[in-house]
């Protein structure tokens, strides 16, 4: 049986962060990750926003690590070698509702939001032509940025292995022990054991809390539908679009990706704690919603629709150390989770530290980030194929991957072996057509890489096949 000084159970954003922060300060830890791949839960299926900090109630955690989180962002987007797009963000609305937007910019300013400002019609339009006619009024955080939430986590991920960190995939865990001042924490017959834990579990975080008698929250789970436009929608808005907040969240946006797309969503509908499908209805409120804030999208150009699931316990994060043990626990980490993921695990980690958790010497190793071939000169490009052919080689032509990306991605610091945690680091499938083209040639590419028949390699979890 292994032992660490740390175990994080979860590899969502919030456990990712835990990770890196622990092995770039020389922590002997593992993470221990129920899915086939990390980012695979809620973190995969975000909106990707760095959030300014103008909306939580003033004095929360969730306004605490918002602002801190989007403090360290910028700084840990660089160390990781992963883009962020810092365009801002907007809050809109009419003249009927500026009194709201006054009330936001206000409870900006009270937890600590630099530079923020209301913005009236003629320039908010010039700033973003599709708006709705309706729009006369926005509120401006050029702070706010948008990111790949899953390369983000994947990329934290890799940092923590390449600075000495283990992470176990598949290990669902189902049972913690103590034994004098160890843990062991049991995944059927695989075992680790650990003087500290830290549950980022998520959804599952509840069950893990009760194998170790830690307190269980009620939780709340509410599903989050999107629509996912094509690359030839770019330009459509250039930054995040919100309506006025309401008690249910944050309201459905238009916003582009990291990549050049354009993101519709999120709904906010109660649901069971795994349930990710997207029915009619969700479509409709989206489409309903978001004109509100935009002129009608062209939704003939929608290539994907997904969901998400977020967690809601209270009013408030819940980030704890049981007493009298060295265990941690997170619990309720819904919006701004994502955002203040960096600023969580800056807390945990100093709550650890003053509970007696030992760092030792260690040199810094930087991450290696993949290879663009799209981004890259011709000159360059031109090098790199003569170098290795496999570079040449087109497998996705909607996203214009390369065979060399996906081998690359393959061995990478993880070793993910199905095609979605593929498509997350290097994004073959990804492109319009959704894997009508490639995916045989991914596919193909997995089983000669990884030494196994095709029919073995999966979609995403175990049990996901393709081919029979």
């Amino acid at each position: 049986m292994e032992e660490f000084q740390v175990a994080i159970i979860g590899g969502g954003i919030v456990g990712a962060c835990v990770f890196s922060e622990l092995t770039r300060k020389g922590v002997d830890c593992v993470l221990l990750e129920a899915g086939n791949d990390v980012s695979n839960g809620s973190t995969k299926a975000n909106s990707g926003i760095v959030h300014a900090g103008y909306d939580p109630i003033p004095n929360t955690l969730k306004a605490r690590f918002n602002i801190r989180g989007n403090q360290l962002y910028p700084a840990m987007c660089a160390r990781l070698k992963i883009d962020i797009l810092q365009c801002g963000t907007l809050v809109v609305t009419d003249r009927e509702n500026l009194s709201g937007l006054e009330e936001l910019f206000n409870r900006g300013l009270e937890n600590g939001v630099q530079g923020m400002r209301i913005i009236e019609r003629e320039e908010l339009h010039e700033m973003e032509p599709n708006l709705a006619e309706t729009i006369e009024y926005g509120l401006f955080a050029p702070t706010g940025a948008v990111i790949s939430p899953y390369l983000t986590c994947i990329a934290l991920c890799e940092e923590g292995v390449v600075n000495g960190g283990k992470v176990y995939t598949n290990f669902r865990v189902d049972k913690i022990a103590k034994s004098g001042d160890i843990y062991e924490i049991f995944a059927q017959d695989k075992s680790v054991r650990a003087k500290f834990i830290v549950n980022c579990a998520g959804v599952g975080a509840n069950e893990i809390n009760a194998l170790v008698g830690a307190p269980v929250a009620e939780m709340k789970y509410v599903k989050g539908e999107y629509l996912l436009l094509d690359k030839s929608q770019n330009g459509f808005v250039h930054r995040p679009i919100f309506p006025l907040p309401t008690k249910a969240g944050k309201g459905i946006l238009a916003l582009p990706t990291l990549h050049g797309n354009i993101m519709l969503g999120p709904t906010a509908i109660p649901c069971e704690a795994n349930d990710t499908t997207v029915d009619a209805e969700g479509i409709r409120q989206i489409k309903e919603k978001v004109e509100l804030s935009v002129k009608r999208p062209n939704y003939k150009k929608v290539i994907k629709l997904f969901a998400g699931v977020r967690v809601i316990s209270g009013d408030d994060f819940i980030v704890e150390q049981m007493p009298d043990t060295h265990y941690y626990y997170t619990l309720g980490i819904c919006s701004p989770g994502l955002t203040a993921a960096p600023a969580i695990a800056e807390y945990l980690v100093n709550l650890m530290l003053e509970d007696g958790l030992e760092c030792k010497p260690h040199t810094f190793v930087a991450r290696k980030p993949y290879v663009c071939t799209e981004t890259m000169s011709k000159k360059a490009l031109k090098e790199l194929i003569k170098s290795n052919p496999a570079y040449g080689k087109i497998v996705c032509r909607c996203e214009r991957i390369t065979e060399g990306e996906i081998i690359d991605a393959i061995n990478s610091p993880l070793n993910p072996t199905d095609v979605d945690a593929i498509k997350r680091r290097v994004r073959p499938t990804m492109g319009r057509c959704q894997g009508g083209f490639c995916l045989p040639k991914v596919i193909k590419i997995i089983s000669e890489q990884c030494g196994i028949p095709v029919e073995k390699v999966c979609l995403n979890d175990k049990g996901s096949e393709i081919l029979k």
